[in-house]
């Protein structure tokens, strides 16, 4: 079996690739430009280089592939970055999402594509929701979320109108050790530069905000289950069910590395608009047989140890 990745360098793709060839399958995967995310892959996989926005280097990616399996994670995935640059934004995640549809369907290519929405694109929830369904109201709070809305429901048009195998996925906050921008990555980074002497503080925006966070490890074989029963048309919350605030996670972290670390408040980290409390429904994943199993704590250990290596190796 093919299985083609774009965005391949992310965090969630790179561990993707790893799982796929531990399956013992081929492994196609989108490259622009960095790939430390995927060393010591690299070898193993089959790199292919793509503008994802470019119809023909697409067109030209899907011809010679000819993939069972496209998981289409290429986007620009920072909120924060969303704001400055709307533009590129939309035209990669909104764009690059409608030339994979196009080119599959042009090529009548027979395959499954599992396509990457995002939490971002519930906005803030009804105060009286605990946990956020598939079927809450779209109210996207960023632009990064309006483009995530956007590509959405342009897979769920294709599913319906031309009959593709097309699974819709909307995840939660993955991380995971790897090269990635989240605030656990930000967090980590910043506890070995104290670690090293390089730095005496971790300057914060919001800590007050309750996320829902999900071990890319756990996270990549939700997708290869979706890819496998998942049903055409549906969208799949890829969440853990369980909030925690990101103040927690930061006790968590500081208190992995075993120093005391004076954590300041930066007004420049804040967003103009931060959804407070975001946690999902996962009921719909489950019933398809799926769990969570690595413990945040287990987690942010991985990431601040990843994080450790970096740094020595640099050193």
């Amino acid at each position: 079996m093919k299985c083609l990745i774009t965005g391949s360098n992310g965090l969630i793709g790179a561990h993707l690739a790893e799982f796929l060839l531990g399956k013992g399958l081929q492994v196609f995967a989108t490259i622009r430009s960095s790939r430390q995310n995927l060393r010591g892959l690299e070898e193993k996989i089959h790199p292919v280089w793509c503008d994802i926005t470019d119809s023909s280097a697409v067109t030209r990616v899907m011809t010679e592939v000819k993939p069972d399996r496209v998981f289409h994670l290429a986007a620009q995935s920072l909120p924060a970055r969303s704001w400055d640059d709307p533009e590129t934004t939309l035209r990669v995640n909104v764009f690059g999402t409608l030339q994979v549809l196009e080119a599959v369907r042009k090529l009548r290519l027979d395959c499954t594509v599992v396509t990457i929405g995002s939490s971002a694109e519930y906005g803030t929830p009804d105060e009286t929701v605990d946990r956020i369904s598939e079927e809450a109201r779209l109210a996207p709070s960023s632009p990064y979320g309006v483009s995530k809305v956007c590509s959405d429901l342009l897979s769920a048009l294709y599913a319906q109108a031309f009959g593709m195998k097309i699974i819709r996925v909307r995840p939660f906050f993955v991380v995971g050790p790897g090269w990635a921008a989240n605030a656990c990555v930000d967090f980590s980074r910043r506890i070995v530069e104290v670690e090293r002497g390089r730095a005496q503080e971790i300057s914060v925006g919001n800590l007050e905000a309750v996320r829902d966070l999900v071990d890319v490890r756990d996270a990549v074989q939700a997708l290869w289950l979706l890819a496998e029963k998942g049903i055409p048309g549906e969208v799949y919350n890829l969440c853990s069910g369980q909030g925690h605030t990101i103040a927690a996670v930061l006790e968590r972290l500081i208190l992995l590395s075993g120093r005391a670390i004076p954590v300041v408040r930066d007004p420049q980290k804040y967003r103009p608009l931060d959804t407070p409390v975001l946690v999902g429904d996962c009921n719909r994943l489950q019933n398809l047989g799926w769990q969570p199993e690595i413990p945040l704590e287990q987690t942010l250990a991985d990431i601040l140890s990843f994080w450790r290596r970096v740094a020595a190796t640099a050193a």
